[in-house]
């Protein structure tokens, strides 16, 4: 067996155990021709369809005005502040989006189509910042040095010498970015009202308060179609990157001799769009009425909450420790599948398939001997290592395909084995892909709510899952506790992410 299949087998198998057996299960139960014709049919449905397309498509257009300009600031720079300010961009993606959500709902009292484009990109942001950052950052900056000195323009420079080396980072993200828009849920459920609804609000539309699984499970198959034909449409789009042979530090902000105010602005404007919404969510949490009070904080650190059976210590410790073991396992996965150049086809499928679908999947799969996965502890954080994985190799791919061939052959020459190789030439390289993947992974598992709904319990309440059944609940108090624990979420995020 190839070196390359080795490396497949730990994903490949997480992947098939937790994620193609229960949706493959889920479709031979429930699907069926007849009903995807129907749903083909409707023309209620198929304008449910034509809307998630084109929101979808317009979200992602905002996220990358506003996103690419900024990760330019943050990757090829260094300021003070630089740190926080990336945390805050990259915090809202750790966030359940329902509180994305309330917090843009916050700011207006109306509900529409712009808002859910503003909640969008205050979401997806941090994609474009973690997965595109990386290999911007490898850009040298002689090269564009180089190119200015031979008297060429900044946009020329730019489409000539930076845009080939990070433009299969940019579609990637995009692409990514695209799915995340077009499957959306909390946030169309709550900005978009009766009149909006995406595939995925369908499908749980149709699954779980009507009970209709075999409407639900065709909108699941129509939804795959669509994101896989988008998948194959990105990927024969993009193109291997260019090498550069030197990787290049950022550089402190003061040696640049001409526009240095221009990342500051850029950088501010983004944390103007993305922070706005947190405010409003802080806001929310110390605001009851016009007045301020200090209640809804005071019973968080009390250590109870209101309406629910667990203190949020418990809470938040297990949150975290579930972010941390789906790293651990998701991470290594990851980076044994970016080395070896897997099939991105085959690694997407946890971003094709609808999350309420996975979930009814690992319900029906795992509730049963011998496999009565479902209510342990250690379940939860596999799941979310599976739902992070297309995300983490996606992140750490263009990092290994910049490192040069030539580096592997002179250490190769010089004695070292693989394994020292990899450990001296190859991991500091890829240090910063490491450490970023590691933060969107653990930001994944923090802020999944989709599959977790349907697995959690009471001994394994995540902060997104409290969070939601805090603001659903009624009383003024209530409420505000959970915007409040939001808040604490926000306050936490932004400092992890600062370092991560």
């Amino acid at each position: 067996m190839s070196k390359t299949k080795t490396f497949l087998i730990a994903p490949v198998a997480l992947l098939s155990v937790f994620f193609v057996v229960p949706v493959a299960n889920t479709f031979l139960r429930f699907f069926s021709f007849s009903e995807f014709n129907n749903v083909l049919s409707s023309q209620s449905l198929r304008g449910v369809a034509w809307f998630s397309l084109w929101q979808g498509l317009i979200s992602t257009i905002a996220t990358l005005a506003i996103g690419l300009p900024a990760t330019w600031a943050l990757s090829r720079f260094t300021f003070r502040g630089s740190r926080v300010a990336r945390g805050i961009l990259t915090a809202p993606f750790v966030l359940p989006a329902v509180v994305v959500a309330a917090g843009v709902l916050a700011i207006s009292d109306s509900r529409g189509i712009i808002l859910i484009f503003w909640a969008h990109v205050v979401f997806n942001v941090s994609v474009v910042l973690r997965i595109v950052g990386p290999r911007w950052t490898m850009v040298n900056h002689r090269l564009e040095h180089a190119a200015a000195t031979l008297g060429a323009r900044p946009l020329r420079s730019f489409q000539l010498v930076v845009w080939p080396q990070i433009a299969d980072a940019v579609i990637s993200a995009a692409t990514l970015v695209f799915v995340y828009c077009f499957t959306s849920f909390g946030i169309v459920a709550i900005l978009g009202g009766v009149s909006r609804r995406t595939l995925e609000t369908e499908i749980f539309t149709q699954a779980v308060r009507l009970g209709n699984t075999s409407t639900a499970t065709a909108l699941a198959v129509l939804q795959a179609i669509i994101i896989g034909a988008v998948f194959l449409i990105t990927r024969q789009s993009s193109r291997s990157a260019s090498v550069s042979l030197h990787v290049s530090l950022p550089q402190p902000l003061h040696t640049k001799p001409t526009h240095r105010t221009t990342p500051l602005i850029i950088t501010t404007t983004a944390i103007l769009v993305v922070a706005t919404p947190l405010l409003a969510t802080l806001y929310r949490s110390l605001v009851i009425n016009g007045q301020v009070s200090f209640n809804a904080w005071r019973t968080i650190f009390s250590g109870t909450l209101p309406a629910l059976s667990v203190s949020p210590q418990t809470v938040i410790t297990t949150s975290l420790v579930f972010a941390i073991a789906a790293a651990c396992i998701c991470v290594p996965l990851s980076l044994l599948a970016a080395t070896a150049s897997a099939s991105r086809a085959l690694f997407s499928l946890p971003l094709i398939v609808s999350a309420a679908t996975l979930g009814i999947g690992l319900i029906i799969t795992f509730d049963s001997s011998p496999f009565a996965w479902r209510s342990e502890r250690w379940f939860i954080p596999v799941v979310h290592a599976v739902i992070a994985l297309p995300l983490v190799i996606r992140a750490l791919e263009p990092a290994t395909r910049a490192i040069p061939g030539s580096l592997r052959n002179a250490s190769a020459t010089l004695g070292a084995s693989p394994f020292t190789t990899w450990r001296l030439v190859e991991l500091p390289l890829l240090k910063p892909a490491l450490f970023r993947a590691t933060g969107l992974s653990m930001a994944v598992s923090l802020g999944e709510f989709g599959a977790t709904s349907f697995l959690s319990r009471s001994g394994s309440t995540t902060l997104p899952i409290a969070i939601a059944q805090l603001l659903a609940r009624p009383g003024t108090a209530t409420q505000q506790a959970g915007f409040a624990l939001a808040a604490l979420m926000v306050l936490v995020t932004v400092g992890v992410m600062s370092r991560a």
